[in-house]
């Protein structure tokens, strides 16, 4: 099985609220690094993302609700500060255990041992139980639920706050940010899926941060980057093929020759695949993609046209594979989920 390790990416989320104070305050970022706990050990391998699938059992396309990690038998820690709420057994999670954090509730599913009461006071990293095979399941593994003011949402976009928490505290406190690796499945068959999964959170945060719908934001990262394969993304985490402009060059920022519509153009080189996409959503509400702007979130079809109008792609038949894309992979249902 081959694994694509994910590069951090920036998301903003609602969570217990931090006191701000100066970046050179090492005790601030010291519990602030404290303040967030990754749901395991080790390395983060992700078997089954949110979204739809085939199921497991009934070989049927089906919404996969949560998040589930390769974990055998492993203890179990808090994510965040928060409260145990419930706790118990059935026949479909199995044994699970649920936690409140501000206004999120996460659930963990499928464990083998609960260490923890209901009504009990957890902080971030405190152990909770281990996982196991209980309940409706294939294997061991840890099965994550999360709902937001009783809202279903993806698990993944807290790991990613937990992660770019924890790099923006090791960078204010002088250190290097080398964080935990979380990689997912890659294999021929269920590849394209995963990619948008994978990406999809972002790009529903950026729809509702910046008004672009997630479906051209998700077919476009496909398209431009021929699904994570194509050299830029993988050496320069350049998802969307974006060029340097002057102002980049002139701030002396990164950059990587490649032969486009001409010989060796200047194309940006980021950090991580987060970058890309901040970019890529600045760039789409700059004034030169203005006409996009008055279009609403799940008109993608305008929006594609406008950027096709504003110069983003030479190819004449842009659009329509644009649509392609995401009538196929039904990328507009994310730009309803937006829109909650």
């Amino acid at each position: 099985m081959k694994f694509f390790v994910f590069s951090l990416v920036l998301v903003f989320l609602t969570l217990p609220a931090f006191s701000q104070k100066e970046s050179g305050d090492k005790e601030y970022w010291k519990n602030r690094y404290l303040s967030v706990s990754l749901p395991l050990r080790r390395d983060i391998y992700v078997t089954s993302p949110y979204g739809y699938r085939k199921s497991p059992f009934t070989g049927k396309r089906a919404l996969h609700s949560g998040l589930d990690l390769r974990a055998r038998y492993e203890e179990v820690l808090a994510m965040f500060d928060g409260e145990v709420t419930d706790m118990g057994r059935d026949n479909r999670s199995g044994i699970y255990l649920k936690l409140r954090h501000g206004l999120y509730e996460v659930s963990y599913c499928h464990l083998s041992e609960i260490w923890v009461e209901v009504g009990e006071q957890v902080k971030a990293g405190d152990v909770v139980g281990k996982t196991g095979n209980t309940g409706k399941s294939t294997g061991p593994h840890l099965h994550i639920t999360s709902k937001y003011k009783g809202e279903r949402r993806d698990p993944y976009t807290l790991i990613l706050y937990i992660q770019d928490v924890r790099r923006e505290a090791i960078v204010a406190l002088g250190g290097k940010s080398v964080l935990v690796d979380v990689r997912f499945p890659v294999n021929e068959k269920s590849g394209r899926e995963q990619f948008l999964s994978r990406y999809a959170s972002i790009a529903i945060v950026h729809q509702q941060k910046y008004g672009i719908p997630a479906s051209v934001t998700l077919s476009q990262m496909a398209y431009e980057s021929d699904w994570g394969r194509s050299t830029l993304a993988r050496e320069a985490n350049n998802y969307f093929g974006i060029k340097c402009s002057s102002s980049w060059l002139a701030e002396r920022k990164p950059y990587m020759l490649r032969d486009d519509d001409a010989k060796n153009e200047k194309f940006c080189v980021y950090e991580d695949v987060g970058e890309s996409l901040e970019h890529h959503a600045r760039l789409l509400t700059s004034d030169r993609y203005r006409r996009c702007q008055r279009y609403g979130p799940t008109d993608y079809h305008n929006w594609l046209v406008g950027i096709k109008r504003s110069g983003y792609a030479t190819a004449p038949n842009y659009v329509s594979e644009m649509e392609k894309i995401i009538r196929q992979y039904k990328l507009y249902l994310y730009d309803r989920e937006g829109l909650s």
